[in-house]
């Protein structure tokens, strides 16, 4: 398999495609990263459709899709058009489909875009198993073609752009018997529905990975585009993680998922898909973009200095970087012990210090601190850090420098040094000269201790130097880390230089607040993880008590699928084909199940992808018709057709029955 899935692994290039034309709106080639979203009304309630439409179009939507799952809904098409004309709208708008081909055909006369899922469009999911032989198989794809064609041609005469939008947990019984429920699965199912496209040199095509789990989204998105480039293919990107839920959670799993890709270069346009009224999904989505057009509205690739790094991972499958493991107080860092937190905290009075660590220590929240990180500048914060180890003596402290000068009110007495000593606080120290570390920890007798060594990025080039400086001085416990605002591109450049060795790496970010702290330390802190990089995560905020920051990078490991540190929500975005008030139902469930500290709950609204989404949940609670639930343990149906009034006590009491209930 071809590695290269981008253009630079050092900086922002996009991955050139083809332009295709959504109505008015170009999607793709010189054109800026366009957003999207979805309407939650009934398709057949042409007054709440039109309404949803404009509002997400008065706050910055380009491209609406709304569900067409029946005839009825279709039939509304033209009504809901021409109350959209009298509003002088002219956003594009995309109909859903799913299972109806016949639907497909008779929607294609009214919108600028179709979206199919080759998962369930002429393809079926029973979760059956059955051993395709080459020749059945190649009979299925015949089958499906004859289904299949008459769309296209007639999206082709029309000029009707389509969307071929693979879901991971809406794949065919085909295609897992054969590629079982991978990213290579999802690539494949939307390359053979291309390459029927193709016969009829048919190429105003949009093509979709999506996935509830951001490090399965990443991978297929790499793996589709590398295919891409295999055979020549330039079709635009559609970016999203499908059921990515609501609040801080769904924000930080979209913002891993899509951010990581733009990052990537790849990416054309985007939806952000949260258990939310729609129009709240656009602002977050502008905020994830704003970075990248305006790069491509300035016509300029980034300019930095960095260093010429070739691919050094696996970019299609998550394998974490090995390292010895370092203490730092009584835990350990890196090999294969859990991503660390580290909680930094901003030196002031100790009374109001102590008090913020001790309402983080006991909150009941999963949030804890794990390593409390301190960055003295004067004599007497050192006291305070004195009394306050005194005062938490099992919480391990790591204490930050910057120069000489902060070094020289720690070191010149050494009373302060002999209380160190026998604290065992750890250190961490940033040089311009790196060689002059190793000096300074002979002169102080402190070869004991585990230091964080924190680079500039400019001095990566030297680290071999200053690695075997360290090593004829038996300095072995070493965590790195980097001082830049560029976080994925130059700790990807540490990561490749320090490949051949097996120091752990910790991963650092700096913020103006909580918000800027969300998406900068979602993208960049989580884009690195899912690729494997980094063993302790550390997010500066200033202004924000250690609480909430702690909060916040638990999260982003949550998201990244590297630590379940407590209940875990897949829910959809509602849509048409909900089946009942998804955000409510969502908010209820959470009320009485979020205690389930590592449990794994899907909400979904209707069978589309709930049944394939729920492979990776541990229970699911999914829209069956009105009034009416099924729920599953994993993937399979247990209680059928259950009343919507009892089903939260009848979830509840699934839980009990397979063990993972415990009281509040």
């Amino acid at each position: 398999m071809n590695l290269k899935y981008n253009l630079s692994l050092n900086s922002y290039k996009r991955f050139p495609t083809r332009e295709v034309k959504i109505g008015q709106v170009g999607v793709g080639g010189k054109n800026p990263i366009r957003i999207q979203s979805m309407t939650t009304s009934d398709t057949q309630d042409t007054e709440s459709t039109v309404k949803q439409i404009l509002e997400l179009e008065n706050v910055g939507c380009e491209i609406v899709r709304l569900t067409v799952p029946s005839q009825k809904d279709a039939d509304n098409l033209p009504n809901i058009r021409k109350k959209l004309k009298a509003h002088g709208s002219n956003v594009p708008i995309v109909a859903d489909i799913h299972f109806t081909p016949s639907i497909a055909m008779q929607v294609v006369e009214h919108v600028e875009k179709v979206r199919i899922n080759p998962g369930n469009f002429a393809d079926k999911k029973k979760f059956l198993v059955h051993e395709y032989t080459d020749e059945e198989y190649q009979r299925e794809l015949e089958r499906i073609a004859e289904v299949f064609l008459p769309l296209v041609r007639r999206c082709k005469e029309l000029g009707v752009a389509m969307r071929i939008g693979t879901n991971h947990g809406s794949l065919s019984d085909r295609i897992m018997n054969r590629y079982g429920d991978t990213p290579l699965g999802m690539v494949e199912s939307a390359l053979e529905f291309i390459q029927i496209a193709e016969s009829e040199n048919y190429k105003d095509i949009v093509v979709s990975m999506k996935a509830s789990n951001p490090q399965v989204m990443v991978q297929a998105y790499r793996l589709l585009v590398a295919k891409f480039l295999e055979t020549n293919r330039d079709y635009p990107i559609h970016l999203g993680v499908t059921e990515a839920g609501d609040g801080q959670d769904g924000r930080i799993k979209s913002i891993i998922g899509i951010g990581s890709l733009l990052e990537d270069g790849i990416g054309d346009t985007i939806r952000v898909s949260l258990t939310e009224e729609a129009i709240y999904e656009i602002p977050v989505a502008r905020r994830i973009v704003e970075k990248y057009n305006s790069i491509l509205s300035h016509n300029v690739q980034e300019q930095r200095e960095k260093i010429e790094i070739k691919e050094f991972r696996n970019p299609f499958s998550y394998s974490r970087f090995f390292s010895s493991a370092v203490p730092v107080g009584e835990l350990r860092i890196g090999e294969n012990y859990p991503v660390r937190v580290e909680t930094h905290f901003f030196i002031y009075e100790t009374t109001k210090l102590k008090e913020e660590i001790q309402n983080t220590l006991s909150a009941e929240s999963f949030a804890k601190i794990e390593i409390a990180h301190f960055h003295p500048k004067t004599e007497l914060e050192v006291s305070n850090l004195v009394e306050l180890k005194n005062l938490f003596p099992h919480l391990p402290f790591s204490v930050s420098f910057e120069n000489w000068k902060e070094i020289d009110y720690f070191f010149e007495n050494t009373e302060f040094i002999s209380k160190f000593d026998k604290l065992n606080f750890d250190f961490e120290f940033c040089f311009q000269n790196l060689l002059d570390f190793v000096q300074l920890v002979k002169s102080l007798n402190l070869e004991n201790k585990s230091f964080e060594i924190i680079l500039e990025i400019s001095n990566i080039s030297n680290l071999h130097e200053l690695i075997q400086e360290c090593k004829k001085h038996k300095l072995n416990n070493l965590i790195f880390s980097i001082k830049t605002k560029e976080l994925i591109y130059d700790y990807r450049n540490l990561a490749y230089t320090l490949n051949n060795y097996d120091y752990p790496i910790l991963l650092s970010s700096e913020h103006l607040n909580l918000e800027n702290a969300l998406y900068e330390a979602s993208l960049g802190i989580g884009s690195l993880l899912l690729d494997g990089i980094g063993d302790v995560v550390r997010i500066l905020a200033h202004n924000v008590n250690s609480k909430e920051i702690t909060e916040l990078s638990f999260n982003i490991l949550q998201a990244a699928r590297l630590r379940t540190v407590k209940t875990e929500y897949i829910s959809c975005p509602s849509c048409g084909r909900t089946l009942f008030n998804l955000q409510e139902t969502t908010a209820r469930i959470k009320s009485k199940t979020s205690h389930l500290k590592g449990l794994k709950i899907a909400i979904m609204g209707c069978i589309v992808n709930g049944p394939g989404e729920m492979a990776d949940a541990d229970f699911g609670y999914v829209g069956a018709g009105v009034g009416k639930v099924h729920l599953y343990k994993g993937k399979e149906i247990v209680m059928k057709n259950i009343p919507s009034e009892i089903a939260d006590e009848k979830l509840i009491e699934l839980i009990k029955q397979e063990g993972k209930w415990v009281d509040p």
